[in-house]
């Protein structure tokens, strides 16, 4: 979402179309919100400024009781006509006390006193309902307007942070209405004219389920709009998310060219040697941040697809012109960030390793990578049938050695090789990668 400082001539309003919702966040945006002095004022692209330090869900609540307050006060207006209309005079002063303190629900708004603001609206909504109650009775339907304030409850504290807040107006409603059902006629001033009485029930109960049917369509709708906002910011984010994965490759396949420029202008053998190793690190981390952008679930590497373009460069970097055949056994594996950069170093140098000292004159090299999820452990095993690992520590302290067993550390793996099991000659490798999820992914 992008933002930009308003100054004090721009205008509220953005040349855009607006809903309900938006339109009244403005007004009030407009009318009754003073800019603290220190703090700079953003808008977002719907033209609704807010202080910087605001937080998410302060908004949310500040739009959901400015709008509720709004249509409430239509509500009473709407009902202060029809009672008129039909005779019931009873509750005008009553009426009017209610508009008065909705004014003041924007006035503590204005001075950010937004949790305090809530409960003002809803402490109204149970002072009209109370002495709507014992004025027309019970048997007017007047509970029925308890539903869509109800709801309202759910609407407005319906996050994290306001939970707390949500089981405190519950309760105090579930006794209201008790009180009421109860203990309500005991307070009757009057009794009601039978005429009066007739049409009050009518009116009771179409209204309160007009109004709870209009809360139910604006909380659904709300609902459609945020889950609209969060598909946006999700589909924003993978983009951003590939961009940085393909920058990264980027970056790094500069640095293999940087490699290869000095690889090819060296005359040594042993240069050339450690230059290759390095080029090869260094892709087989390209590789992963390519794998990353350009898969269907962005952020997560298929295991699958990453070998076999890894094994491909690994036989182009040796010539391709080595007598080996690769056998591959590998589920469809997905791996997050964490465990991907990793892991592709650890591969390369496992499969670079059998490329380099498994070769021997006169026999075909095989290599075996299996790769699977066992219980909650990622399992991968390589073996050929090469000469195989000394196991004496001279060979175990190599710069190889040592990098695989640094990144076995860094995403806690075990790490054992030795010679195979099965009478066979070669090379055997496990790695076992603890409490991996196959199905952990930043966006799908």
């Amino acid at each position: 979402m992008q933002y930009r400082l308003l100054n004090r001539h721009e205008s509220y309003f953005a040349p855009n179309v607006y809903s309900l919702s938006d339109i009244s966040g403005i007004f009030f945006q407009k009318c009754w919100y003073i800019r603290p002095k220190q703090n700079r004022v953003i808008s977002n692209n719907l033209g609704l400024k807010w202080p910087e330090t605001i937080l998410e869900w302060e908004k949310e609540l500040v739009q959901k009781v400015s709008f509720l307050t709004m249509i409430g006060s239509f509500n009473v207006i709407v009902s202060l006509i029809v009672f008129n209309i039909i005779g019931f005079q009873l509750l005008n002063i009553h009426f009017f006390v209610v508009l008065g303190l909705a004014l003041g629900v924007f006035i503590l708004i204005r001075f950010r006193m937004y949790v305090l603001a809530s409960y003002l609206f809803f402490a109204i909504g149970v002072y009209i309902l109370g002495i709507a109650t014992i004025y027309m009775q019970l048997e007017s339907n007047v509970l029925m307007y308890f539903f869509p304030l109800t709801l309202s409850i759910v609407q407005i504290y319906g996050r994290k942070e306001l939970f707390k807040h949500l089981i405190v107006w519950g309760f105090i409603y579930f006794l209201t209405i008790s009180f009421l059902v109860l203990f309500g006629q005991n307070y009757y001033p009057q009794i009601i004219k039978e005429e009066h009485l007739s049409s009050l029930r009518i009116f009771n109960g179409l209204f309160a389920f007009f109004c709870g049917l209009m809360q139910i369509t604006i909380i659904t709708w709300i609902n459609i709009k945020q889950e609209e906002q969060i598909r946006n910011v999700v589909e924003e984010k993978r983009l951003l998310l590939a961009e940085l994965y393909h920058r990264v490759k980027n970056n790094l396949n500069i640095v293999t060219s940087l490699i290869n420029i000095k690889k090819n202008n060296s005359d040594s053998q042993e240069v050339i040697d450690a230059l290759e190793d390095c080029r090869g690190r260094v892709y087989s981390m390209a590789l992963v941040h390519q794998q990353m952008y350009s898969g269907s679930r962005v952020g997560n590497l298929n295991m699958m697809d990453y070998l076999v373009e890894l094994i491909r460069n690994v036989e182009h970097a040796f010539g391709g012109d080595a007598d080996v055949i690769l056998e591959v056994d590998s589920d469809e594996l997905i791996l997050p960030i964490s465990k991907a950069v990793p892991i592709g170093l650890i591969m390369n140098e496992l499969i670079t390793n059998s490329y380099k000292h498994g070769t021997a004159p006169g026999q075909k090299l095989i290599v075996n990578i299996h790769v699977a999820q066992i219980g909650n452990s990622l399992q991968i095993e390589l073996s050929d049938n090469g000469p195989g690992i000394k196991s004496d520590r001279q060979n175990s302290n190599t710069l190889g050695f040592e990098l695989i067993r640094s990144l076995c550390e860094q995403i806690d793996a075990s790490f054992i090789f030795g010679k195979n099991n099965d009478d066979k000659p070669g090379a055997f490798i496990q790695i076992k990668v603890i409490d991996y999820k196959a199905n952990s992914q930043v966006f799908a």
